[in-house]
Parts: C-alpha cells; structure tokens; sequence
C-alpha cells in the first residue's frame, strides 16, 4: 500500500507538472496571437482596410446612399462631359458614378503604379535596402517638378526617389523610379489591379472607376504586403497639393490622394479619404482651368464628406 501511495504522488506531481506546462505553453501563445489581434493590426496598418488584415473580419453595416446620389447628379449636370466622377464606399462598396468610364490622359497618376511596381521587385528579390542611383540623361524631365535642376550624375536614393515622384508628382523621380523595374514587375502590379491596359497613341488612357483599382489595391493589401501598401498610402497622404480634392475635406482626416494634370486643361485628383470607421474613395476629372475644376472638386468633395461624417452620428 505504502508503494501505491508513492505511486499516486509521483502521478500527481507529473500532472501537476503538464498542467504548469501547459498552461505556459497556452499563455505563450495567447500572449502572441494578442499582437495580431485587429485592434494591434489596425494600430500598424492605419490606412488598411480592415478585411486586410483580418480575413474574418465583416462588415454589415448598410446605409442608404439615394439623398447623395441625388444631390451629386444635379450639382454635375451643367458640367455635362467635361467632369467625371466616381465614389465607392469601402465598408459595403456601394458606388455612385457619373461619366465614371469615360477614357481620360492617365499621366501623373501612373507613377502610383510605377511606385507599386518598384516595391514588388523589392518583395520579390528581398531587397531590404534601397539603392542609390544617378541620374540619367534621358530621366531629367522639366514638365513637373524640379529634381530636373539637379542634372545628370546626380546621385538620389530610391527611398527619396519615391517620396518625391509620390508627393510632388516630379517627373524626373518617376522615370528614375521606372528605370529601376523591369516589365515583368510594372506588369504583375498592373495585372492585379483589373485595369485594361489602353493607349491613345503613345498616351495611356484610363477612367475614373479604373483608377479606383489602384487606390483599392493599396488599401485592401491586394498586390503588395501590408507594410509597402501602408507605406505608399502614408507618402500619399503627405502630397502638398491640397486644392482639389482635400479642400473639401477638414483638416485632421487623412486623405491619400494623387493628382494628374494634363497641359491645363485637364484636372484629375483620385483619392481615399479615411473617415473614422466611414473611409471612401472618391476620383474625379475636370475638363476645364485650373479655377473651374477646384471649384468643381471642392464643392462634390465637401458634399460627399459631410454626407459620410453625419452618418457617424
């Protein structure tokens, strides 16, 4: 019996012993999965849509857009074909469009892509650090921008290179940047954004609602990794042209947002605007000066956002 009874205490002190175990083990890994809880997630990727970063995620929220849509479609009915508009809200992907596949002069907004295209070539050979390059006879561009000024053999990061093709649309930074990628790479990005590739001549062409794609792509995580689509989107947000756009929307909201401008006579500004918990896109194109289309965007701009924030309350 006095054999038994040692027996059963050593099989008490293993038992104990798995269970302490176990428990460690247990609160280990509750700890870890805690850092990729939403709440963690959303503190990283701010600029992320939520169905981004965790997959079983949902959304029901579902609210009516009539009042809007109406407001919008009298306020465009005098500018006819000469405006194009296209608004998704992103937490049910409810749309209102007008003139929204109209082809237009891509321009300035391609550098989103080109800007995308570099960072898959960097995810895909592990490239952790960026180069520094020089500058190209053939990349000096004074059209926009004046990283020109700085002539051929100047040496740029690529990190610098980005920021400035990003947020001062410069043009020599983006053709420093396209240099970087090779074919393959500018079309992986642009297969991933259900966008047709179209010219008009040598011009790629595009429309509102296709331009949405890219915005899209960043915000949902699509094409690239979390952290290069939350740092595009950051630098997008950091853009000093305010006029179009942002001029609608107060400050303190984050709007990541690119603009075109093609000769004068067209306008183009496409963008995210992260209203808290009621984050939209919103693109539009102008055929017009540049009095009329800040004019033109600031008014749908404005009315759009306060249309969105009153749902909050």
């Amino acid at each position: 019996m006095r054999g038994l009874g040692k027996a059963f205490i050593s099989i008490c002190i293993i038992l104990l012993m798995v269970s302490i175990i176990g428990n460690f083990v247990f609160f280990t890994l509750w700890q870890k999965s805690g850092s990729n809880s939403l709440p963690a997630l959303r503190a990283k990727y701010p600029l992320l849509a939520a169905r981004a970063l965790n997959p079983t995620y949902t959304n029901d929220l579902v609210v009516s857009f009539l009042p809007l849509r109406s407001d919008i479609q009298k306020t465009v009915a005098p500018y006819g074909n000469s405006f194009a508009i296209y608004f998704e809200y992103l937490p049910t992907g409810t749309t209102i469009g007008i003139n929204e596949d109209h082809n237009f002069t891509a321009e300035s907004l391609l550098k989103v892509p080109v800007v995308m295209a570099y960072y898959h070539k960097k995810e895909r050979l592990g490239i952790q650090q960026d180069p520094t390059v020089k500058i190209l006879p053939s990349e000096l561009n004074s059209r926009f921008g004046d990283l020109y000024k700085k002539g051929e053999g100047y040496r740029i990061n690529l990190a610098d290179a980005v920021k400035i093709a990003l947020q001062k649309s410069d043009n020599t930074a983006s053709l420093v940047v396209a240099d970087q990628i090779s074919e393959s790479d500018f079309q992986f990005v642009y297969d991933g954004l259900d966008i047709p590739e179209m010219v008009m001549g040598n011009t790629p062409i595009i429309t509102a609602q296709e331009y949405s794609s890219v915005l899209k792509a960043l915000y949902f995580g699509s094409v690239l990794d979390n952290a290069d689509s939350q740092h595009i989107l950051s630098l997008l947000t950091q853009t000093e042209f305010t006029s179009l756009l942002p001029s609608g929307i107060p400050k303190g909201i984050p709007v990541a947002h690119k603009i075109g401008l093609v000769n004068g006579q067209i306008y183009e500004d496409c963008g995210i605007v992260y209203v808290p918990q009621r984050p939209y896109s919103l693109c539009m194109v102008s055929k017009s000066n540049a009095k009329v289309a800040q004019k033109r965007m600031h008014t749908i701009s404005s009315m759009v956002y306060q249309y969105i924030a009153q749902l909050q309350d």
